[in-house]
This record gives C-alpha cells, sequence and structure tokens, in this order.
C-alpha cells in the first residue's frame, strides 16, 4: 500500500507547467489524493462499547444511521454492496440510532437485504463516542488496545457515491472503487481532484441545473439530460433527488473518469452532443474549452474563490457561449429583404434604445453604449471603444440574430443566420437577452412577458 500510494502523490505532485494549449491555469493534478488515500495525521483515538470493538473486528467501518431517514434509505443499497466487496478487508457495522424501534429496523433489513450486523445504539454510547450528529454517518477504524481504535477516516455526512473512498481507504488502492459504467459524482471526483473540483466550481457546468429550477424545466426530461450526469443510463441520474445533478466530472470523462475499466470518455463528443446548434450560438470545442479551466481556482485564496462562486450562483456571470462571433453588417442591409420585419422593429424599444442613452446624457459611455448598440463585429473578450458600434442602428437586427455577414453574402438562407424561434427559450435566447437584461440594469425584467413584444410576426387579424 505504501509504496503505491508514494508514486500516485509523485504522479499527483507534477503541476502543470508552461503555458497550457488548452487555455488553463497552472495547477496539480489530483492535488488532494495524499490525503484521501494517507494515514490521516494526528488520527485520534476514541473509546467504544465492547459490543462496538467486537462486531468492528480487526478494522471496519461504522455507520450511523435511521431506518426512518430518507438519505440513509437512499444509499442503503450502496453500502450493502460496499460491505459485500469489502468483506476481506474489513466490516461494516450498521449503527442504528437509539430513537429507531426494533420494527423500524427489521423493515430496513428486509426492504434493503442488509447482510451485515445491526447494532441497536438504545443508550447512545456509540454514536456519543462517533461524535457523530446526523444520520447517516461512517468513520472507518482499527482496534489498537482494549476498548480503543484508531480513527483512521470520517464521512459526516455519508453521501451517495462516496463508497469509492470508503473502498480507496480499505484496500490502500485508489482504483479498487471504480468500476465499469459505474456513477460517482463530482464530490467523490473532488475527494482527489482538489484543485479540479474548486475550479468546476466557478465553471456554469456547476450552476447548470439551477438554471433549469429557475426556468421551471426541472422536470422536463428533454431538457435535464444535458444539465445532470448519466440520465438514461444505469446508475446514472434519476431524478430530482439524484447526488448526479449538475454538468459534473462524468458527464465529460464518462462513469468512473479514465480510473475505470476502458478509459476516459471522449469529452469532445460529449460536448457536442449537448452544445448543439439548438443550444449553444458557434460552439467549437476550442471556444468552450478555456471555459472549463481545471485550475482557475489555484491560485486563489479562500475569499476570492467563495466570492467568485457566489456570483455564479446569482448569475452574475455571462455566459460566455451565448456570445455571437463575427462581423455584424449593420440594419441597412437587412431591410430589403425583410421589410416587413425592419418596419416592426423601427417602432420597438430596441430602435430608440440609443436615444434613450443620449437624453440621459450618456450617450458616449462605451460601457452603456454596449448594450444600446450593435459592435461592428462580435466575440468573447474585445475591447471597443465607441467606433467599434453601429451606434445609429441602436439594438438592431443582428444583436439578437447574430453577425449577418455570412448571410448577406450567401443572398439568404437559413443556416448562415441564427434563427431564435428554433433555439432553446432556456439555454440561448434568455442567455441573449440577459447579457444586457441582468438583475444590475433590469431588475424587472420577464423573458416569457417581454420576449412577445420583441417578435416581428404581424399582428393578428381582428
Amino acid at each position: 500500500m505504501r509504496i503505491f500510494t508514494v508514486l500516485w502523490c509523485l504522479i499527483a505532485a507534477v503541476a502543470l507547467a508552461g503555458d497550457d494549449p488548452r487555455g488553463w491555469s497552472q495547477g496539480t493534478v489530483a492535488s488532494g489524493t495524499a490525503r484521501v488515500i494517507g494515514d490521516v495525521e494526528g488520527a485520534p483515538t476514541i473509546e467504544l462499547p465492547k459490543e462496538a470493538i467486537k462486531a468492528v473486528g480487526a478494522r471496519g467501518m461504522l455507520l450511523y444511521f435511521s431506518p426512518a431517514c430518507p438519505h440513509c434509505r437512499h444509499v442503503a443499497t450502496e453500502l450493502n454492496d460496499l460491505g459485500a466487496r469489502m468483506a476481506k478487508k474489513g466490516t461494516l457495522v450498521w449503527v442504528a440510532s437509539s430513537r429507531a424501534t426494533d420494527e423500524e429496523i427489521a423493515e430496513f433489513r428486509t426492504t434493503y437485504g442488509i447482510r451485515g450486523e445491526i447494532l441497536h445504539d438504545t443508550s447512545g454510547e456509540i454514536v456519543a463516542a462517533m461524535g457523530a450528529r446526523s444520520t447517516p454517518s461512517g468513520l472507518w477504524v482499527e482496534p489498537v488496545e482494549g476498548r480503543k481504535v484508531l480513527v483512521k477516516d470520517v464521512w459526516y455526512p455519508y453521501i451517495h457515491g462516496l463508497d469509492a473512498l470508503v473502498e480507496a481507504r480499505a484496500f490502500g488502492d485508489p482504483w479498487a472503487g471504480f468500476r465499469k459504467g459505474e456513477y460517482h459524482g463530482t464530490d467523490v471526483c473532488a475527494s482527489c481532484h482538489e484543485q479540479e473540483g474548486r475550479s468546476w466550481t466557478l465553471t456554469h457546468h456547476a450552476v447548470a441545473w439551477r438554471t433549469l429550477v429557475l426556468a421551471d424545466e426541472h422536470e422536463n426530461a428533454e431538457c435535464t439530460g444535458c444539465h445532470v450526469v448519466g440520465q438514461g443510463k444505469p446508475g446514472g441520474f434519476d431524478g430530482p433527488e439524484s447526488h448526479l445533478v449538475d454538468v459534473g466530472c462524468e458527464a465529460c470523462h464518462g462513469p468512473g473518469g479514465p480510473h475505470a475499466p476502458g478509459g476516459a470518455a471522449d469529452a469532445n463528443a460529449s460536448c457536442a452532443a449537448c452544445h448543439d446548434e439548438k443550444h449553444s450560438l458557434s460552439f467549437t470545442f476550442e471556444k468552450g474549452l478555456p471555459l472549463i479551466d481545471h485550475f482557475k481556482a489555484a491560485s486563489m485564496d479562500e475569499e476570492t474563490w467563495r466570492a467568485a462562486a457566489m456570483d455564479l450562483y446569482a448569475g452574475n456571470v455571462p455566459r460566455q457561449l451565448a456570445t455571437f462571433d463575427g462581423e455584424n453588417v449593420g440594419n441597412a442591409a437587412c431591410k430589403d429583404c425583410h421589410a416587413d420585419e425592419f418596419s416592426r422593429w423601427g417602432s420597438s424599444r430596441h430602435a430608440s434604445s440609443m436615444m434613450t442613452l443620449t437624453v440621459a446624457g450618456k450617450g458616449d459611455t462605451t460601457e452603456c453604449v454596449a448594450c444600446h448598440a450593435m459592435p461592428k463585429v462580435s466575440g468573447l473578450n474585445t475591447e471597443r471603444t465607441l467606433a467599434d458600434y453601429h451606434v445609429s442602428d441602436s439594438v438592431g437586427c443582428e444583436s439578437c440574430h447574430g453577425p449577418g455577414k455570412a448571410h448577406v453574402d450567401a443572398g439568404g438562407g437559413t443556416g448562415n443566420i441564427e434563427r431564435l424561434g428554433d433555439d432553446c427559450p432556456v439555454c440561448v435566447i434568455e442567455a441573449v437577452c440577459t447579457s444586457c437584461h441582468d438583475a444590475e440594469n433590469d431588475p424587472d425584467w420577464d423573458l416569457d412577458k417581454k420576449l412577445p413584444s420583441a417578435g416581428h410576426a404581424a399582428p393578428a387579424a381582428e
């Protein structure tokens, strides 16, 4: 075990050096591995009741649970299977809370086919020694003398997917818990890949589920598949209570990542499966890769990292993949072919957006013009001056439909211009609109109410 641990830590300690071709920051791959599978420095000893010592044997895991606890029931099958797999390396002892009744314990054993021993902690001595405050909670221990045991690891609380970490501890092998086709969840990945996990929380992947909840689309199976991990696959996302919500590590790297038999999934294909024409604007792998910088948080202190994560959660971070790329030719190029639409746009607030800004005395403020006029060239992270905008066009056609040069050069067509009516309202339309209609500048803005007023359809006949 020790030789393997040292070798692994040497690998994990290799930092990414120089300019990363992916556009990522420098960091250390799997920086937390030694902490996960190495010996705990200053590990404490505790005293357990005799029955608990006897049940644990040479080594094992005490699991404090309540038969009625929904979280305990959610992980019961996983833990039961875990106990069977690690039988030669340790014992899984179920410790039922003092409030549990004999009938509840019997039902729990029958419902989940519990194989291991269940101790009913009627006196509360075991949980007091464990120091657990909630269920389920797991404690890996090794007896040292008498009633004393050495605490080797703690999982407070134990959550779905942590069996891989228990097996890493029990077998002294970080690969022991990774089997083909099994999903574990981002929490497990981040236990070893600490810097990668913290950096993931700063990406839009980390709030993918929240965007659906806010749009009340989290029960729409057509939407959820691209906002969770493994929907429709064995062991994958199976409902809102799943630990596989958000676009976690295994959404791109596959179940178990590169550690599972068969290696990693094709991340490029995983991206393209969701970032298609309906759900992203002019997406390319090269455009998206820098946005998932796995080491962005590596150089951040706790306060900076937390503030960045909260900004993302609050919706204050632009969705950069909802940004157009290319040359905007201006409204005049649209007018001849789209006369009716152009006429209706002319009576909209978009058409007078620069006038309202000028009246407010901010017509030459580039920061404000960015949302009141259309840039001559769209793209990410572009620094512009006032001369870089079609100021006379205000919020023109291409502000919503994207750069029209290719469309004009081709004499029209549908595959060379953005048709917002064909796009996903949550993934594209809302992102395009909220790039300016955000909480700071338009706190009362509502997509469902405002979108019809921006449409180009002729008024219905009386």
